[in-house]
């Protein structure tokens, strides 16, 4: 079997923010269920419940800090290249999001070119950011109550309450396609390792893979050209 060798899709402080982010919602999400709803408090039980609200305060300041901060001081220059590609879209976005229901499914289509995010990855980049800055400024609201008036706190609770459940949808899909879809999981060993098979990476993100080679072919000044494994 041919070795097509890998291409290097997120560096480490991509990594680290996107597993920060990942981690914090995921603490946030299941102590703020147990709050919330009173089967679940019920069996954890007071000093549960306790420990749950304090987690859920703790994890604040990571899911609402450190993920920006980690990407503008570890790696600003692909935070911004991020944020530029997701909010600029195409024809082609368009007929990836029309065509993308049945590779969802795992039905067989043909999906237009890509690059380094497809039209999926924007929307679910865009609604994390999104979510993420509701679920930060109405949590923030909530944990210091007593300094904000009730007709704030009538809105903060139920928008609070609303973001979770959306972001908690949007995960799910994203943990679906990238560890149990046939045809897109190779992408969590981008997020675990950094790189991604050249076969994956020339099949769902084309347009990015031929700047990837392109790149990697034209020499730098003072730097021999080193050759990428063929293809």
């Amino acid at each position: 079997m041919q070795n097509e060798g890998r291409v290097e899709r997120f560096n480490l402080g991509e990594r680290m923010a996107h597993w920060n982010h990942a981690i914090s919602f995921c603490l946030l999400f299941v102590t703020g269920a147990a709050l919330i709803f009173r089967s679940w408090g019920g069996l954890l039980g007071p000093h549960g419940v306790k420990l749950a609200q304090d987690l859920h305060h703790v994890m604040a300041v990571p899911f609402t800090f450190f993920t920006l901060l980690i990407l503008l001081v570890g790696t600003r220059k692909t935070f911004f290249a991020w944020l530029k590609e997701i909010f600029t879209w195409g024809n082609e976005d368009m007929k990836f999001l029309g065509r993308f229901p049945r590779e969802f499914f795992g039905l067989k289509v043909e999906l237009p070119e890509q690059g380094k995010f497809n039209a999926g990855e924007k929307v679910n980049s865009i609604l994390t950011i999104a979510g993420s800055a509701v679920m930060a400024v109405t949590g923030w609201i909530l944990l210091f109550r007593a300094h904000f008036s009730r007709e704030v706190l009538a809105w903060a609770y139920p928008i609070h309450d609303a973001g979770a459940l959306v972001m908690g949808a949007v995960i799910i899909g994203h943990v679906y396609l990238s560890l149990l879809h046939p045809r897109s999981r190779e992408a969590i060993n981008g997020m675990l390792w950094g790189t991604v098979t050249a076969k994956f990476a020339r099949e769902h993100h084309a347009r990015w893979y031929r700047q990837v080679r392109q790149n990697q072919a034209t020499p730098r000044p003072g730097r021999k050209l080193t050759s990428m494994p063929a293809d």
